[in-house]
C-alpha cells in the first residue's frame, strides 16, 4: 500500500480515527465558548481577538514584500519541522539542506521506523513556530503579552502559506502512503492543533479568566482531559 504495510495502515487508522472522534466534540464545545459566549457578547472579546488579526495583516503585507524570498523561508520552515519531528522521536539528523532557489532535504536515520509517518506529514500539519511562540507567551510579562500575540498572529499566517503552497498529490511526503490516510492524518493533526492553539491563546477559556489563560502547556493537558472525559461519555452510551 504505497510504502505502507497493511497492518501498519489499519492500527494507524484506528488511531486516528478515535482521535478525530474524541476531539470533535471539545472542538466545537470551543467554538461556543468562544463565538457564542454566555456571559457577553462576541464583539465585546476583540482585545483577546485584536492583536492576533494585526499579526495576520502584518504578515501579509510583509509577504508582499518579500515574496521573492518566501519560497526560501517556507521550504526552511518545512525541513525544520522535518527536523524537529526527527529530533523529538530520537532519529538521529545527518544533515540539513536549503537552497535559495528554495529547494531543501535531510537525511536522518533511526531503528524507530514508527517515526516516519509523523516525521514525513509533520511539516503539513504542525505549525512550530506558533508553538514556539505560544511556549515563549508563558514566561512573558502582561505588559507585553500584545507583542507575543503580533508574532503569533503572523506566524499562524505565514504557516497557513506554507501549508497552502505545499500540500499537494505530488509532494512524495504524502504520496509516500496512500493519499487518502495521508490527508486524514493531516486533518486530524489540524484539528488537534487548532484546539491547543484556540486554548492556550483565548482567556475565556480559564475559569478564573485571567489574562495569561491557560498557556500552551496547560492545553496540551486540558486536551488529554477532554479526550479521556469524551470517552467515558462514549463508554457509557454504549453500555
Amino acid at each position: 500500500m504505497n510504502g505502507m504495510k497493511r497492518f501498519t495502515y489499519i492500527i494507524w487508522m484506528i488511531v486516528l480515527s478515535v482521535l478525530l472522534v474524541l476531539t470533535i466534540p471539545y472542538l466545537w464545545y470551543i467554538m461556543k465558548v468562544i463565538f457564542i459566549p454566555k456571559h457577553e457578547e462576541f464583539w465585546g472579546q476583540e482585545k483577546i481577538y485584536a492583536w492576533i488579526f494585526a499579526g495576520i495583516l502584518v504578515s501579509l503585507f510583509l509577504r508582499m514584500l518579500v515574496r521573492s524570498k518566501s519560497s526560501f523561508l517556507e521550504t526552511f520552515s518545512h525541513e525544520s519541522t522535518h527536523a524537529l519531528v526527527a529530533f523529538l522521536f530520537g532519529r538521529r539528523v545527518h544533515s540539513f539542506h536549503v537552497e535559495d532557489s528554495g529547494s531543501g532535504m535531510i537525511f536522518t536515520s533511526g531503528n524507530n521506523n514508527y517515526s516516519l509517518i509523523p516525521v514525513a506529514l509533520a511539516p503539513y500539519c504542525l505549525p512550530i513556530f506558533t508553538y514556539f511562540l505560544l511556549a515563549f507567551r508563558c514566561i512573558v510579562g502582561e505588559h507585553f503579552l500584545w507583542i507575543c500575540d503580533l508574532c503569533i498572529g503572523m506566524t499562524l499566517c505565514f504557516h497557513y502559506y506554507c501549508f497552502k503552497t505545499q500540500i499537494g498529490n505530488h509532494q512524495t511526503d504524502i504520496n509516500q502512503y496512500p493519499l487518502s490516510f495521508s490527508y486524514f492524518y493531516i486533518l486530524t493533526a489540524w484539528i488537534i492543533n487548532i484546539c491547543i492553539i484556540l486554548v492556550a491563546l483565548f482567556p475565556n477559556m480559564n475559569e478564573k479568566k485571567d489574562i495569561m489563560g491557560y498557556g500552551v502547556f496547560s492545553s496540551v493537558m486540558r486536551l488529554g482531559v477532554e479526550w479521556w472525559n469524551n470517552l467515558l461519555l462514549y463508554i457509557h452510551w454504549f453500555q
